[in-house]
């Protein structure tokens, strides 16, 4: 089963409409992408991923610093893998289970992901299956969205344009579920995200606080000092001595 897996940054525009014979698999890492398949226009980010079918005539404008995960696959592989309906969408929202598939292939580089496509690509497009990541909420849809990408520019317009609702329906239904407004919630998650890569990796503090949606390292420091009374460095010690 042909099936390749590469990390890859685009030019910052390609304007003209081509196409290829394969399926393609397009989940941004970082940035985000504006494209065009078969005349549907559409931006994709770390919450959003493109699926073009062979044959789909395609253009893209990308940011500068953007990275994206693509994975290239026979035409009869999505069948194969008994997951069919998902070429039946172009745009199709990355859940969690498939965000941390994103990550870790970007930790262990292109190498060995030409070792591993074999394994990780199903495992990918699998998470992505509309069986298991449709959500027909919106609430529900903007909620997996977050937890999929924390670290993006969620302003309460945007969460309030993802949902179509107004903002007292927006605040209404985070006070109903979560008991707390939108950003009190989005804040709790972004230390969820900081303290799950300040656990799991050896990226420098500075860097996971951009990640994680905060601006600055200070402003992750602060934050986890009001909400949990320590900060990422001994956080990241005390998890490192316990484990």
């Amino acid at each position: 089963m042909f099936l390749s897996l590469e990390v890859r940054s685009y030019e910052r525009e390609n304007p003209n409409h081509h196409h290829h014979d394969h399926t393609q698999l397009v989940l941004p890492i970082h940035g985000r992408m504006e494209i065009d398949v078969d005349g549907r226009g559409g931006c994709i980010d770390q919450s959003l991923a493109a699926l073009v079918t062979p044959g789909s005539v395609h253009s893209q404008l990308t940011n500068v610093d953007s990275r994206f995960l693509v994975l290239d696959c026979a035409p009869t592989t999505l069948e194969t893998l008994q997951i069919g309906r998902l070429a039946q969408r172009i745009y199709v929202p990355i859940p969690p289970a498939t965000r941390r598939l994103i990550e870790f292939a970007e930790l262990i580089g292109n190498t060995q992901l030409s070792i591993a496509a074999s394994q990780l690509g199903p495992l990918l497009l699998s998470s992505l299956s509309p069986d298991t990541c449709c959500l027909s909420d919106p609430m529900e849809q903007l909620i997996a969205r977050l937890r999929a990408n924390p670290g993006a520019n969620w302003s309460n317009e945007v969460m309030a344009q993802v949902t179509n609702m107004s903002m007292s329906q927006l605040h209404q239904r985070f006070r109903q579920l979560f008991k707390m407004s939108p950003q009190a919630w989005l804040t709790d998650l972004r230390i969820q995200e900081a303290q799950r890569w300040l656990r799991g990796t050896s990226l420098p503090i500075s860097e996971i606080a951009l990640r994680a949606g905060f601006s600055d390292q200070a402003s992750l420091t602060r934050t986890m000092q009001r909400v949990s009374a320590t900060t990422p460095a001994v956080y990241r010690k005390a998890q490192k001595q316990s484990g």
